[in-house]
């Protein structure tokens, strides 16, 4: 995605640029080892005593419903594996460097934010596991691409607070998506943030791209069926009333559906379980900002 001059000119004046916790770029780089035992992980994420806790507490949650008790991290990882550790380990630290700021959330909350984002997670994942005999999706991968996606937003709220609510500010005068805001007011949008955010991150491109194309995705050029996956379960959320602080939704790329080979049938068992299965990311959120 092209970054344009006056971005690059207002990037320049934020200093502490937000970077991966050590901790979290390291099981990015051993869990994409294949040389990388589940003991390799457990020892990793046991260097952090608070996110071990945090480990341990989402495993035994509804988020994941394992049947049996989980005692230790190294249980941990044999029974929910590589991925869903990655996952987890990732989405908890992102809640940490991001905590809520405790002021006015009138167009802007925080809270509705991050459960947007869960949401987002949550579809993602669910539409992968719909549609992987089609297109060999990994939902936990879906799940992360969605839980991140809008991250930009929310390193805006905080680095660039004031550009982020004038856009605010217009798209809700205007009743135009935030995306198109951003592009009309400041020349720049969240998909860009994200995109400078995460550049010293080492996430997979897999990964990175849906946050920087999930509006554009005919614009990526690789990694289109992801990318798609999350442009399609962001607006979804909104449809299904997850819309974030009720601002109106983002354009749907038509051919998202065919796209992603999926069907009404999908959809309509979607809308069946979203409460059921939100009430689950409300754990997850809970945990996190604990």
């Amino acid at each position: 995605m092209e970054i344009s001059q006056e971005f690059k000119d207002k990037i320049q004046h934020v200093a502490n640029l937000p970077t991966l916790p050590q901790i979290a770029s390291r099981l990015i780089r051993i869990i994409n080892d294949p040389m990388t035992s589940s003991n390799d992980v457990a020892f990793v994420i046991g260097q952090d005593l608070s996110l071990s806790a945090k480990v341990l507490r989402l495993a035994n949650s509804a988020f994941y419903g394992v049947p049996k008790s989980i005692t230790n991290i190294s249980s941990a990882v044999v029974i929910l594996g590589l991925k869903v550790l990655h996952t987890m380990v990732l989405g908890l630290t992102v809640f940490d460097m991001f905590p809520d700021p405790k002021r006015s959330a009138a167009l802007f909350d925080r809270k509705s934010f991050w459960l947007h984002s869960l949401g987002c997670g949550m579809v993602a994942k669910f539409l992968a596991s719909r549609i992987r005999k089609f297109i060999l999706f990994d939902p936990e991968e879906a799940f992360c691409a969605g839980l991140l996606h809008d991250i930009g937003k929310v390193v805006m709220e905080q680095y660039l607070h004031d550009d982020f609510h004038k856009a605010l500010e217009y798209a809700q005068f205007n009743n135009i998506p935030i995306y198109n805001a951003e592009n009309e007011v400041l020349g720049y949008n969240h998909c860009q943030v994200a995109e400078w955010l995460t550049s010293t991150w080492g996430l997979p491109s897999e990964l990175q791209y849906p946050l920087i194309y999930h509006h554009t995705p005919s614009e990526s050029g690789q990694y289109q069926e992801i990318i798609t996956l999350c442009h399609l379960s962001d607006w979804l959320c909104y449809d299904l009333g997850l819309n974030n602080n009720s601002y109106i939704s983002p354009e749907l790329n038509p051919d998202s559906f065919n796209t992603l080979k999926l069907e009404q049938d999908d959809i309509d068992i979607l809308r069946e379980r979203f409460k059921s299965e939100m009430e689950k990311a409300v754990t997850f959120f809970e945990i996190a900002v604990s």
